[in-house]
C-alpha cells in the first residue's frame, strides 16, 4: 500500500501483512525491508492466529489494572457488567460477550484515567489540553501539537504504572514531536522507569487487545 507518508511502516493483523511506504520507495527497498523483517512479521502473524483462535471462543477472564479477572456469564444477570469479588459478571447472550465487556472496560477507562491524569499533567514542561480516549489498534497514545493528548483506552488493562508512563510520554511530547535524546530525557523526567514500562508493553501488549 502506498501513502503519502515519510517511513517504511509494518503491520500484522486479521491474519495479513500489510506494508505501508511511500509512493516513490522501490519495490526492491521493499523487498529488502520484508526480508529483514521476516522473523518479527513470523512471530507476530502466529501471534494474531493465535489471539483470532482465542476470540472464536467465550472469553474465560479479562486484565482490569494488571489483574486477571474472571468472566462469570449469567445468562439471569444484567445486561451491563457487575464488578463484584468473585470476577466480572455478566447476563444475557454469550455472543456479545466481548463487546459488551469492552465497552465496560472504555467505560472504566473513562473513569480511572483522569485520575492518572491529574497527578502528573501538573509536572510537564508546557500546560497539555484536553485529554481524550482513543481506540488506536496502532499506538498507546499521541500527542497533537495545540496539547491534546489521546490514551488508548485499553490501557485499563495494564498496571497502573504502565498507564503512567504513556501519559509521561505523552506529555513529553508537548516539548519535544520527536523522539530525541532529549525527548527521553524529558520523558525520564516525569517518569524514571519508563525503560521498564516500555518493554512492558512490548512483551505484553498484544493481549490488551483481546477485547474491542
Amino acid at each position: 500500500m502506498r501513502r503519502a507518508r515519510k517511513s517504511i511502516g509494518i503491520r500484522v493483523r486479521d491474519s495479513h501483512v500489510e506494508l505501508v511506504a511511500p509512493a516513490r520507495v522501490p519495490l526492491t527497498t521493499l523487498q529488502r525491508v520484508l526480508d529483514e523483517k521476516a522473523d518479527w512479521i513470523w512471530r507476530h502473524w502466529q501471534r494474531c492466529a493465535a489471539q483470532a483462535e482465542a476470540r472464536a471462543h467465550a472469553p474465560s477472564s479479562v486484565w482490569l489494572q494488571g489483574r486477571e479477572v474472571p468472566l462469570c456469564h449469567d445468562p439471569a444477570a444484567l445486561l451491563t457488567p457487575v464488578l463484584t469479588g468473585g470476577g466480572l459478571v455478566l447476563g444475557g447472550a454469550a455472543h456479545d460477550l466481548r463487546a459488551r465487556v469492552a465497552h465496560f472496560l472504555f467505560g472504566l477507562a473513562a473513569e480511572q484515567f483522569p485520575r492518572h491524569w491529574r497527578r502528573l499533567a501538573p509536572l510537564a514542561a508546557r500546560e497539555p489540553g484536553q485529554l481524550l480516549l482513543s481506540s488506536a489498534r496502532t499506538r498507546w497514545g499521541s500527542c497533537h501539537r495545540d496539547g491534546r493528548i489521546r490514551l488508548n483506552w485499553r490501557l485499563i488493562q495494564a498496571p497502573p504504572a504502565i498507564l503512567d508512563y504513556v501519559i509521561a510520554h505523552e506529555l513529553a511530547h508537548l516539548l519535544h514531536m520527536n523522539h530525541s535524546v532529549a525527548f527521553w530525557q524529558e520523558t525520564a523526567r516525569l517518569y524514571p522507569d519508563w525503560r521498564i514500562a516500555r518493554a512492558w508493553l512490548r512483551r505484553e501488549g498484544e493481549r490488551l487487545f483481546d477485547f474491542g
